[in-house]
């Protein structure tokens, strides 16, 4: 029997490399956050939360966080390309938080500021 050649080797490496670096990938964005009550709690409760792609204050809160965030109900309001609000005239900067009395509060926020607005202060971690 013929023994693979090294370029053979190689490839099979490289694509078993690239399945652990996709396999790291989805667990990083997909595994249980300490935050995934609050985040469902949030939404659960009528939150929402108008974002934009180019909104650094987005990220900072997206990263408070963490992989939770994909529980939160968020509304971009920047179309491709645009660095303004055109999606959402109303809205005047991001983050902006909308509660369930209609009332809406701008910027980044703490979580436990945003558990206290929502009435979800039991699922902050300890």
């Amino acid at each position: 029997m013929k023994k693979p050649s090294f370029l053979t080797l190689l490839l099979i490496v490289g694509v078993f490399i690239v399945l652990i670096l996709i396999a790291a990938s989805y667990w990083r964005h997909n595994a249980p956050s300490e935050y995934d009550s609050l985040a469902q709690c949030i939404t659960e409760k009528g939150g929402s939360a108008s974002v934009a792609y180019w909104c650094g204050n987005c990220a900072a809160q997206e990263k408070m966080f963490g992989s939770a965030w994909r529980y939160i109900d968020e509304r971009e309001c920047s179309s491709p390309g645009s660095k303004t609000f055109d999606l959402c005239p109303d809205i005047k900067g991001t983050p902006t938080w909308h509660l369930p009395d209609g009332s809406r509060v701008e910027g980044v926020q703490s979580l436990e500021n945003l558990a206290k607005l929502y009435g979800c202060q039991e699922y902050l971690p300890e």
